[in-house]
C-alpha cells in the first residue's frame, strides 16, 4: 500500500462513539462497522470522502456493547466529555479499503481489529437485515492539538455524516500506527474480509 498524504484540511466529519475513538486513537480498532444513522439518506451507510475528521458522540453508546477488556476507554470517554455544546476534533481518518457484507460471520472474523461485542454485533445484523453491514479499514492521524468546534444545530440527529461550518486544518496530523505496523494489520484485515 502507498503512504497516504493527510490533506491540509478537512470539512467533513464522521461520527462515531468516543469509546470507539480512543480505541481507535490508541491504533486498537481498525475497522468501522456501519449501517447508517437512523436518518440516513438513501439505503444506509455510505462512505462519503475518503478523509474526515472523527467527531466523538455519547448517544447510543453503552457500555453492554463493547468487550469488558474495553469498558476503561468506555469510563474514559465519560471522564473527559466535554462541556455541552462543544465537540473536541483529535483524530483524523482515512479510508483505505471498504467492504458491503451479508455475512454473519465477517464480524467474528474481524475481532481482533475492534472492541464491540457479540450483542452488538447481533443488534447491528439484525437492525434492517435487508443492509449489508459496511466494514470500512481507516487509517488514523492524530492532531497535534485538539480543534474545539461548537455544536450547531446542523450537525445534530442520527447521521454518519456532517459538513462542517468551517474546515478543519490537518496541519501536523501524525499517524496513530507506524507505517509497518499499519501495512501489516490492514493486509491481515483485507485477507480476513476476503475469506469464506
Amino acid at each position: 500500500m502507498d503512504a497516504l498524504t493527510v490533506p491540509a484540511s478537512c470539512s467533513v466529519a464522521l461520527k462515531e462513539w468516543a469509546s470507539v475513538l480512543a480505541a481507535i486513537g490508541r491504533g486498537e480498532q481498525l475497522v468501522l462497522i456501519r449501517k447508517g444513522g437512523l436518518i440516513e439518506p438513501g439505503s444506509g451507510f455510505e462512505l462519503m470522502a475518503q478523509t474526515f475528521v472523527f467527531y466523538p458522540t455519547f448517544e447510543h453508546q453503552t457500555v453492554h456493547f463493547l468487550r469488558p477488556a474495553s469498558h476503561a476507554l468506555f469510563d474514559e470517554a465519560l471522564r473527559t466529555r466535554p462541556p455541552q455544546g462543544v465537540v473536541p476534533i483529535e483524530l483524523v481518518g482515512i479510508a483505505t479499503a471498504s467492504a458491503a457484507s451479508h455475512d454473519s460471520g465477517i464480524v467474528e472474523r474481524l475481532g481482533a481489529f475492534h472492541i464491540y461485542n457479540d450483542a452488538f454485533l447481533s443488534q447491528r445484523l439484525k437492525w434492517q437485515p435487508e443492509q449489508p453491514l459496511v466494514i470500512v479499514t481507516v487509517r488514523a492521524f492524530r492532531l497535534p492539538t485538539p480543534c474545539r468546534l461548537t455544536v450547531t444545530g446542523r450537525y445534530a440527529g442520527c447521521r454518519s455524516w456532517v459538513e462542517l461550518e468551517r474546515p478543519v486544518s490537518l496541519e501536523g496530523a501524525r499517524p496513530v500506527l507506524d507505517d509497518a505496523t499499519f501495512q501489516q494489520r490492514a493486509a491481515r484485515l483485507a485477507a480476513l474480509l476476503t475469506a469464506r
